[in-house]
């Protein structure tokens, strides 16, 4: 098997108890037979190593109306992965940084001119990776006609009153990568979701880790499994979910926060090279160490606005802390990571050197996300026999 499949090592090759490994794996197939999910995917790796590439149950046809029957998943099928793209749109930006063609911490109208309307003249780029610029735009939610069109898209940011001053943490679940891929086009020429496909899923050897609907391969399907209402961003994101969730229309527009399409091999395979300083698996470097420990450090912690917790935020990646967070129950200052809706966790450690990523396709709210993925991550960075934990 090649590159990010490759074979499973065994756990004492590095550096990991055997025992605790298993326990993850079964604690994993517990959750889904407890019916957390119907299907799922769960890679960790260490030291260039595979040691964990579990699927397990279904990834379509869980629901009895839908047009295709049952499918198994396995270690390949790709999966929607929503936010968990959003730490590919801040290495993006990272690179452009690191080769001297963007200053993250000038106004964004400085290569954005039209972005200054309406009081967004001192925004920079560093606000929109830190998830500060107060720009919201909840009126969006779900309406594919405007996000396929280049020129309304481009209107309605000019158009954007920030809905909170400069400097509110508000998380941005669409608009992030909205703002952050005019940043791109305007600098590159290349779209966003293009500029991360041809600089960093190609050098790292992972033709799987795209955004949008991937051709004719199939994709899993993501299920709504929990109450009628659960807000978001001024969304009921409950609503209707498996309608637009699952929308051809929804991931045509490739917007890096929310339409990342990979397995959980890729995923982890990408955290990897974090952890590993940029260096991808065939020794080459993406970016220096220097500029992704920046991006990969807590920059902001407060009151989050728009998820209505305490969340700490890297440049484009939720952070982890002393106290317990989707990373485990303690000492997680060191991971870096992302979740994606209520289904999808993936995490660097630089403390364990384990990389990890948790796909799954059943989607309930915040407390169903929290209760799930803690004991996972904090399982997967305490199986290390050299963990700081």
């Amino acid at each position: 098997m090649t590159f990010p499949f490759e074979e499973i090592v065994e756990p004492a090759s590095v550096e990991m108890d055997a025992a605790k490994v298993y326990a993850v794996i079964e604690l994993f197939k517990k959750q889904r037979a407890n019916g957390s999910f119907p299907g799922g995917q769960l890679v960790l790796r260490r030291k260039g190593k595979v040691v964990i590439n579990e699927a397990i149950g279904i990834s379509r046809g869980f629901r009895s109306n839908e047009s295709t029957p049952a499918i198994e998943t396995d270690t390949e099928i790709l999966f929607p992965l929503y936010s968990s793209g959003k730490p590919l749109g801040a290495v993006a930006i990272a690179m452009l940084e690191d080769r001297g063609l963007l200053d993250i911490n000038a106004p964004i109208a400085e290569v954005f001119p039209e972005f200054a309307t309406n009081g967004k003249g001192e925004i920079t780029t560093y606000d929109v990776l830190t998830h500060r610029s107060g720009v919201l735009l909840p009126h969006l939610h779900a309406k594919f006609e405007v996000w396929g069109d280049k020129d309304e898209m481009l209107r309605q940011l000019v158009d954007a009153k920030p809905k909170y001053k400069r400097g509110t943490l508000a998380y941005q679940p669409n608009e992030f990568a909205w703002i952050l891929s005019e940043i791109v086009s305007r600098i590159d020429g290349r779209e966003l979701a293009d500029y991360i496909e041809q600089e960093i899923s190609i050098p790292l050897k992972l033709p799987d880790l795209k955004f949008g609907i991937p051709g004719k391969a199939t994709m899993a399907r993501s299920y709504w499994l929990g109450k009628d209402k659960v807000m978001i961003g001024g969304n009921n994101v409950a609503k209707d979910y498996e309608s637009y969730a699952n929308s051809p229309e929804y991931f045509n527009n490739r917007n890096p926060s929310f339409t990342l399409v990979t397995n959980a091999a890729s995923l982890a395979a990408f955290y990897e090279c974090l952890v590993s300083g940029g260096i991808t698996s065939s020794g080459t470097r993406l970016l220096s160490e220097e500029t992704l420990k920046k991006y990969t450090s807590r920059q902001v912690f407060g009151w989050d606005r728009t998820i209505r917790s305490f969340n700490s935020y890297g440049k484009g990646f939720m952070m982890g802390l002393m106290t317990p967070t989707s990373y485990g129950w303690w000492n997680t200052n060191q991971c870096f990571g992302h979740a994606g809706m209520f289904s999808c966790l993936a995490f660097g450690d630089y403390g364990t050197g384990v990389s990890v990523a948790i796909v799954t396709n059943g989607n309930r709210g915040v407390g169903d996300f929290v209760k799930r993925f803690i004991p996972l991550s904090h399982a997967c960075r305490k199986a290390c026999r050299k963990a700081c934990l």
